[in-house]
């Protein structure tokens, strides 16, 4: 319930306290419109008692069960019950009432006879996780649901919001029980990540490679399904084996295709762990080598929110610190990370969760399934809140209550006091999430044979027995279900389901029967670094592969120093680039590393480049863009330029080359550079239709910019267009 308050003469201001304790909410209200009436303004307050969300039997069943004022002044500063009223347009709805679930008896079997012979016991949790779900199955397979301006639907699970008051056994229970039944769920609203059975699987793959003695983590990630052994299998790895587990399945490997499939997955991961980054690593884990699926196909696909938050977390944790696997489980496990999943978006799948955290949300269907738990351990409060003259709080260390000064029993009394306004408030949080259907569920406290006073299954029992609501009661298989509706929506069913009825679907609109207009596709993907046919490069005589990787490395190494080096003091860059080359190329000599260095800085500072490397200037830009071909589909162009320059007179592209022989002229520049810079300057052509864009190829070992003519770029243009390119 909100109230807000309209102050002012001709313009008239909105204040709302929603959130605030009542008293608190009266008192700051108080304060509020005698400051305006003191001022001679006008103060008006205007009550909200329109839902925009609940059936109009729902409405009656809450305004009841806060119908005294020591339950409506924990939600409500007025000096009378609240009130609320439905939209005109709300649907009929109802509320049902189930009997407490109760565990099984424990019958007291002496013995050695006890384990084998012992009559299983059954908590009152399961059992009632076993009704919530066919319950929900039930609706869904056969209800409909009528809504606002008397629209006719059937129920999906996505309809079917589960509210618990806490986390715990009975939570568990449900969510296993709706994914032991099939029933798409969509897991917990929070979970620890360390402590999900995915990324457990993860982490412990991750110790067994970074220590490959560590026996117990390989058989952990063994029966994950990263690599999907049975019990077994591992037990044939594991049992006699005289070294390690690696070992022994390095030895069964030629036994079994599974055995040789692990194997192999796991040298590879070894591979290359040892020289990417974590993320890289569980990237290619995940996506190339397909673990996601494998995890899916077992897990369900709510495994999905813990995966990605994990290769999130793995982003995150290289831009914070050396990226090492090690370090990335070290600080994951020490993070203890809780995610957060968005219940708010619209999926398919029953949400389970607190009432806390549904504030805000809404459903058609509401089991409140958790009614009967106590609202703390409140009984047992040790640290006691003590005001100060100066209006703040001291905490003191209380004894038994029985001993408490005045001043700590009173401290003590208030806590409790709000502790239990904090409880009906959230009762009255989670009877206004539903839409068009309530359920209250419970279990029957295993120390008691009855429920707790003013519990909120109590406080409902009360409000819905002293109502004007009509009620039918109905047969259920554990138990009578008290079906409550307003009289003038009562219907003579016996089935607790929906309105069970047959819709009848509307007609589809003749749109849906058009076909699409077709669209242009783009048949060709051109990338500017792709070389042509004859400038693919090639070992050169004499050249041996070690020396090719090296020229390759080199050429990155360059790359990236000419990205960075820039953007770094002129008096840090040469410190910078050494710490760079030690990381990056540890099995240069040092000699090598100097020199490299020293080459990149003269190539920053040679005041020929000085505008290629000014400030403004941008590195590795990645473009995207249509090369339109007449007569043909258009083609797509992405590539990444490796500096760009910007000015308000004209546009430079630069790309780098580490050629040791570089050409003499233009007209000897290999055609698979002209026709890169060629489609560079295609794209950014649309992008700057008003400046001129030139292109020039930097030479980084003989520290030359050559720039290609616009004629020679317009020929490689139109080759390309006309179809002629050999890409």
């Amino acid at each position: 319930m909100r109230t807000v308050f309209a102050v002012g003469d001709e313009k008239q201001s909105i204040f709302s306290f929603q959130g605030a304790a009542p008293r608190e909410f009266a008192a700051r209200r108080w304060e509020l419109k005698k400051k305006f009436e003191d001022a001679e303004l006008k103060f008006e307050t205007i009550p909200f008692t329109y839902s925009f969300r609940s059936g109009q039997a729902i409405l009656k069943s809450v305004d009841h069960v806060f119908r005294d004022e020591t339950i409506y002044r924990s939600i409500h500063a007025e000096k009378s019950y609240p009130l609320h009223e439905a939209l005109p347009d709300a649907g009929p709805s109802q509320i049902d009432l189930w009997e407490l679930s109760v565990a099984d008896d424990k019958q007291d079997i002496e013995g050695w006879r006890a384990p084998f012979d012992g009559v299983p016991v059954t908590s009152a949790e399961v059992k009632l996780s076993k009704r919530i779900q066919t319950e929900i199955k039930r609706l869904v397979t056969g209800g409909t649901m009528t809504g606002r301006l008397g629209n006719r639907r059937r129920l999906t699970y996505g309809d079917v919001l589960v509210l618990v008051r806490r986390r715990g056994n009975l939570f568990d229970a449900v969510i296993q029980a709706l994914k032991h039944a099939g029933v798409p769920v969509a897991g917990a609203d929070r979970l620890k990540l360390t402590e999900h059975i995915a990324i457990i699987d993860l982490m412990n793959l991750a110790d067994a490679l970074l220590l490959p003695q560590d026996d117990l983590a390989l058989a952990v990630a063994l029966k994950s399904p990263l690599f999907n052994l049975a019990e077994d299998e591992l037990f044939t790895l594991a049992w006699n084996r005289r070294g390690s587990l690696r070992d022994a399945l390095t030895a069964h490997a030629a036994e079994s295709s599974k055995f040789g499939n692990a194997l192999d997955r796991l040298a590879e991961c070894q591979r290359r762990f040892r020289t990417e980054t974590p993320f890289a690593f569980y990237a290619w884990l995940l996506g190339g080598d397909n673990g996601r699926a494998r995890i899916l196909r077992r897990l369900g696909h709510e495994a999905n929110d813990a995966l990605d938050e994990f290769l999130e977390l793995a982003l995150s944790y290289e831009k914070k610190a050396p990226a090492s696997l090690q370090g990335f489980m070290a600080w994951l496990r020490a993070a203890d990370t809780e995610v957060k999943r968005d219940m708010e978006i619209s999926r398919d799948e029953v949400r389970v969760m607190t009432v806390h955290g549904a504030k805000g949300l809404e459903a058609p269907v509401v089991i409140m399934a958790d009614t009967t738990t106590s609202p703390s351990d409140t009984q047992r409060l040790r640290l006691i809140h003590l005001p100060q003259g100066n209006g703040g709080k001291v905490v003191v260390w209380a004894g038994r209550k029985a001993e408490d000064p005045l001043c700590v029993a009173n401290a003590r009394n208030e806590m409790l006091e709000e502790t239990e306004h904090e409880y009906r408030r959230l009762l009255y949080v989670a009877m206004t999430r539903a839409a068009d259907r309530l359920i209250i569920a419970g279990c029957m406290p295993g120390n008691r044979n009855s429920v707790r006073d003013n519990s909120w299954y109590d406080l409902v029992k009360r409000g819905l027995a002293n109502s004007d609501l009509a009620f039918q009661e109905i047969p259920a298989g554990d138990g009578v279900v008290k079906s409550y509706r307003r009289a003038e929506d009562a219907t003579p069913e016996t089935d607790i389901a929906l309105d069970v009825a047959t819709v009848a679907h509307p007609p589809l609109p003749e749109w849906l029967r058009t076909p699409a207009t077709s669209w242009q596709v783009i048949d060709r993907r051109l990338r500017p670094s792709d070389p042509v046919a004859e400038d693919n490069h090639r070992i050169r005589t004499g050249e041996s592969i070690q020396l090719r990787a090296r020229a390759m490395q080199r050429g990155t190494l360059v790359h990236r120093l000419l990205q960075s080096l820039p953007d770094v003091a002129a008096e840090g860059r040469r410190d910078a680039a050494r710490r760079y080359l030690v990381r990056n190329a540890d099995h240069w000599s040092d000699g090598d590393r100097r020199a490299l260095v020293e080459q990149m800085l003269a190539l920053i500072a040679d005041p020929r480049f000085a505008p290629v490397f000014a400030s403004g200037s941008l590195a590795e830009v990645s473009i995207a863009g249509r090369l339109e071909r007449p007569g043909r589909p258009p083609a797509l162009v992405s590539g990444q330029i490796d500096r760009l320059v910007v000015t308000p007179g004209e546009v430079l592209i630069v790309d780098y080359k580490t050629n040791h022989a570089p050409p003499a002229a233009e007209a000897e520049a290999p055609s698979a550079y002209v026709r890169q810079l060629a489609l560079y300057r295609a794209v950014l052509g649309k992008i700057y239709p008003q400046l001129p864009v030139r292109a020039a190829l930097l030479w980084t070992e003989t520290a030359e910019l050559v720039e290609i003519s616009t004629p020679a770029l317009d020929a490689a243009l139109a080759t390309i267009i006309q179809g002629d390119d050999r890409a």
